[in-house]
């Protein structure tokens, strides 16, 4: 009888400190900005003044919708687990078409080749320290794609006399 393999954790266990801090710092850093280039605005009349925080405000909406898509993530020999607060979502492990870095702050894309409940590529992140202890998370990203190659391997071939639509 096989054994099922184990699942490991792929995210960090502060996620949610990290989204959720980090949307309170970010905040509160763009409300100063706004605060500081109206009184600029009102003090010295440039209307220059006000294009910084706008700026600022770009970068910070961008960083926003990148990290709408983080989840905390697992996989064992089959699947990739997508734990949600509405519901946990199952992937098998053959539709992962690509898994690529996208930070240096250790941001790591999943794309699929079909879309899910989720969409066509999700994040995670490994560790809020990640530039720090890559080597270890590095070590467990190499496993999931050692599981993937694994799993396309396995995948079902179609038989010669099955009917194509």
């Amino acid at each position: 009888m096989a054994e099922k393999s184990r699942i490991r954790n792929l995210s960090t266990r502060y996620l949610e400190f990290y989204r959720y801090g980090f949307i309170v710092l970010l905040t509160a850093f763009a409300g100063f900005l706004l605060f500081q280039s109206v009184e600029d605005f009102r003090n010295k009349g440039f209307l220059s003044s006000l294009y910084f925080p706008f700026a600022w405000s770009f970068l910070i909406y961008t960083w926003f919708k990148a990290h709408v898509k983080v989840y905390k993530v697992e996989f064992d020999d089959d699947y990739l687990y997508i734990i949600r607060r509405k519901g946990d979502v199952l992937i098998p492990l053959e539709n992962v078409k690509d898994i690529a870095m996208k930070t240096l702050g250790g941001m790591w894309k999943v794309e699929l080749y079909y879309t899910d409940i989720i969409g066509d590529h999700f994040y995670f992140k490994p560790s809020l320290l990640y530039p720090l202890n890559y080597k270890s998370k590095d070590k467990l990203v190499n496993l999931l794609w050692q599981k993937i190659e694994i799993a396309k391997q396995k995948r079902p071939g179609i038989q010669s006399n099955a009917l194509h639509s």
